[in-house]
């Protein structure tokens, strides 16, 4: 059996689910695909995505409390039968109709699918999400992804259970970002192969600049929080870490306090800078390092 698991708040899922069930009916494969909604805050969502629930081999399930992305992961584990599980996030979008019989067709304990940036310049040529993530795309090829295997295992990979486990994500992490790195971490550890094909995912939706920024900053905690475990594993805690050798950080946290509110401003503007972006990123890491967050 194939598992599709599908963790979902605050977004709309019917499209994916539904073309995802379509592709397991046309492949003739025994599925079940299990969407948990981590505790949304608009009952929109949730009532919206209810009609999910009228396709054969679906599940859908409701948490009234938000416990985060590696929890809700885990809980969808606990909550799933099939050998192979497939992880989707549920704000993507499925433009690919070979994408079950692909994943179905190849071998292997974990394939990774990728991901496909949608969208249109003119559309979303105010959004920093948007074009961060098209800067990022060369990252996203197969022959990019499978030069650094363990370190692109987001939003779109499927694992045989026998080396995925019960809980394979660390609940530790209880804010935004890393879980998937850290999950990676432990399959080089394991020194379990990886296999990257070209079967992705669309993400096409992108929040607003403050939704992200605010995202971002999350996500910097978590990097501070667990930069032991992530230590090799994370190109910004790689500059970070040689920037304290060389005793640079004060004057990085003093650039911080002088230049991050202008920087914040850019970024939550209609002319947002991926330059500026990743430049506050690493000041904002820095500034973590040295105080109480």
């Amino acid at each position: 059996m194939l598992s599709i698991l599908l963790p979902v708040y605050n977004c709309h899922c019917e499209a994916l689910v539904t073309e995802l069930q379509r592709q397991c009916v046309e492949c003739g494969t025994e599925f079940e695909i299990i969407v948990a909604d981590d505790g949304s805050s608009v009952a929109s969502y949730i009532e919206h995505n209810l009609r999910i629930e009228r396709l054969d081999g679906v599940r859908y399930i409701t948490r009234k409390q938000n416990v985060g992305r590696s929890a809700i992961r885990n809980f969808l584990v606990s909550q799933s039968k099939g050998e192979r599980i497939l992880f989707i996030d549920g704000d993507l979008s499925l433009d690919n109709p070979s994408f079950i019989s692909n994943y179905l067709q190849t071998k292997g304990d974990i394939v990774v699918g990728g991901i496909t940036i949608g969208g249109s310049s003119d559309q979303w040529k105010g959004n920093l999400r948007y074009h961060y993530e098209r800067q990022c795309e060369t990252l996203n090829t197969v022959k990019s992804r499978q030069s650094h295997p363990y370190q692109h295992l987001a939003t779109n990979i499927l694992v045989h259970r026998s080396v995925l486990g019960e809980q394979p994500y660390n609940e530790d992490i209880s804010r935004y970002g890393y879980e998937d790195v850290l999950l990676g971490k432990r399959f080089q550890q394991q020194q379990v192969a990886i296999k990257h094909i070209d079967n992705p995912v669309l993400f096409c939706n992108f929040e607003e600049n403050t939704s992200y920024l605010a995202k971002t900053e999350e996500s910097l905690r978590t990097l501070f929080a667990f930069r032991k475990e992530l230590k090799g594993y994370s190109r910004l805690l790689d500059k970070a870490e040689r920037i304290e050798t060389l005793h640079l950080t004060p004057l990085f946290i003093i650039a911080y306090k002088i230049l991050s509110s202008p920087i914040k401003n850019c970024l939550i503007g209609n002319k947002p800078s991926v330059f500026l972006f990743n430049a506050y990123k690493l000041l904002c890491y820095l500034y973590y390092t040295k105080n109480t967050i």
